[in-house]
């Protein structure tokens, strides 16, 4: 499920037929601090191979993990490593806490959304909202992505078509490789970065008031900054050296970038 430009922009929560999610402003992601949140956003895109390499990073895991054949590998589910470990169900019911208007609790081998305050596990006539299970929960944490501006279609690759499995697993290496490549963090495109860098070049957005914006709202203003800046130089070199080809597109500046992706 793929959220729509003005679903991105909109500050209002996602309605869905499970529960409520809302998209953080940058005042609350600070109040958890960035660090915290850099932590959710990788707890968001995890995967089995992330857990044992990754989180767990220890020779043990990581023996286990390459012991795995490939069919055995591809078996693993995140939720059942969920249900599994009690630490790991722990840190996604924060995640979940944090992106979810109703209260998320772990019961019976399902994280239930409930509706009002929860007050007591053993309390049983507590309003259930929705369920995430085995079966959604990878399109919560695909939703998840889009808020946080982390999501990437092609590195879904339960969602792709194959005509055998040797494609699959093909296709599978070349996502490995592309993901090697791109581990690194950008520094440059850290949200506090962002932050700073658009406080001093956007018109009206400053310190006092950019801590209401959300993820999205943030990167938008952003990438049209940067579009802006581009459309200024051509549009300068035009006016001074004409366009002689032709080649000046008028409409750069208003272009929507976001449904051509």
């Amino acid at each position: 499920m793929k959220l729509d430009y003005g679903t991105q922009l909109s500050s209002f929560p996602i309605k869905l037929s499970i529960g409520t999610l809302r998209k953080p402003t940058l005042n609350e992601i600070g109040k958890i601090t960035f660090d915290k949140f850099i932590f959710y956003e990788f707890l968001i895109k995890m995967t089995p191979e992330l857990y044992y390499t990754k989180l767990l990073k220890n020779n043990e895991s990581m023996e286990y993990w390459l012991s795995l054949s490939e069919e055995r590998k591809q078996r693993i589910t995140l939720f059942e490593l969920i249900q599994k470990e009690e630490i790991l169900r722990n840190l996604y019911l924060e995640v979940l806490n944090f992106f979810f208007l109703e209260t998320v609790v772990y019961q019976d081998n399902h994280f239930l959304l409930l509706k009002g305050i929860y007050v007591d596990e053993k309390q049983k006539n507590q309003e259930i909202q929705g369920i995430i299970s085995q079966e959604n929960m990878q399109e919560i944490l695909e939703l998840l992505q889009q808020i946080c501006c982390i999501y990437s279609e092609n590195e879904n690759i339960n969602n792709m078509k194959f005509k055998n499995n040797l494609a699959k697993k093909i296709m599978n290496k070349i996502l490995k490789a592309k993901k090697k490549d791109n581990d690194k963090i950008d520094i440059n495109l850290t949200i506090p970065n962002i932050i700073s860098a658009v406080c001093n070049r956007h018109p009206s957005l400053n310190y006092t008031n950019i801590g209401e914006l959300t993820i999205f709202q943030l990167f938008d203003s952003f990438y049209r900054l940067r579009t802006n800046i581009i459309f200024d130089i051509n549009s300068t070199s035009v006016s001074v050296w004409g366009d002689e080809k032709k080649a000046f597109d008028y409409s750069f500046w208003y272009m929507n970038n976001y449904d051509n992706k």
